[in-house]
């Protein structure tokens, strides 16, 4: 499985390896996501994930655990990364490794069949596949980051398993999650408005997906669209995104999906939130100085 997040613009180290330490602070998220409610076992996915820069090596480290789940399917997942960071010329370049550990089980006894018997006490798929109870399988994970930050735009690559085998859950193969992202972001300022517009695409080579997202910030407050898809197949979901942070420390943002698909005939939608914890200090000395974008007034 490879969730989908709406939320990717307040947490990129949630898509990139690389960004660890690039906040040069501690810096800590909680999310949760619950899509297309209204459908019995919908898509739901929990994930806490910390960043911290390593000013001694040069670099950031983070870690993540997560958990997921989709109809019968679940995912709980672990990940540790580390990033070497440099400063050149043209700006900050960080290359990033995430190395991770997932148990996938299969809940066989949400699932029917047509050849299925379901009654008289009697429970049975009549699959020699399928079990009738939960089934597990453990996998480990590998993700590459590089992100280049600049003084007048952002860009990153990841690289997610590539080329590692397919699991097995008795007799059933599980592809673990094939994907290349790729992000761009170009800041700038119109009179005190700070805007960030982005796009993001996934891949797994077969299939594309696109979120194209603009993020708008004047004070403490901040919000923003994003438009997942661009095509009558791939079309997915507008997203409206709000948020506030409170302190110094503490960022809450919530994003809302308005299903664009035929899934929006049953679904009552999708809702994201973010808990962000920054402990806003800077810890030691090392990296370079905090990328200031150039502002254009327009």
């Amino acid at each position: 499985m490879s969730p989908q997040n709406s939320l990717y613009l307040v947490d990129l180290y949630q898509i990139n390896p690389a960004y660890a330490g690039l906040e040069r602070s501690l810096s800590i998220n909680f999310n949760y996501r619950d899509q297309w409610t209204g459908f019995a076992q919908n898509p739901q996915q929990l994930y806490m994930n910390a960043n911290i820069p390593l000013y001694l090596f040069n670099g950031g480290a983070g870690m993540a655990v997560s958990s997921d789940k989709i109809g019968a399917f679940r995912s709980n997942a672990v990940k540790v990364s580390y990033n070497r960071i440099r400063k050149t010329n043209f700006g900050v370049l960080s290359g990033g490794l995430a190395l991770g550990y997932s148990r996938i089980s299969l809940d066989g006894s949400t699932l029917i069949t047509p050849d299925g018997i379901y009654n008289n006490n009697i429970f049975s798929h009549q699959d020699p596949i399928l079990g009738e109870t939960t089934s597990a399988g453990n996998h480990l994970d590998y993700e590459l980051g590089i992100f280049i930050g600049h003084k007048s735009f952002d860009f990153g690559l990841g690289l997610r398993n590539q080329f590692l085998p397919k699991n097995k859950i008795n007799s059933a193969s599980i592809q673990s999650p094939n994907v290349m992202t790729l992000y761009g972001r170009i800041p700038f300022t119109i009179n005190t408005l700070l805007l960030y517009p982005s796009v993001l695409i996934k891949t797994d080579f077969e299939q594309y997906q696109t979120d194209l997202s603009i993020l708008a910030k004047n004070g403490n407050v901040f919000g923003g669209l994003s438009l997942r898809g661009y095509s009558s197949s791939s079309l997915d979901a507008m997203v409206l995104i709000g948020g506030i942070k409170f302190n110094s420390n503490y960022t809450i943002t919530y994003s809302y999906d308005i299903g664009l698909s035929n899934v929006k005939g049953v679904s009552q939608g999708t809702h994201e939130i973010n808990i962000n914890y920054n402990l806003n200090k800077l810890i030691g000395i090392g990296l370079p100085p905090e990328i200031i974008y150039n502002p254009r007034n327009l």
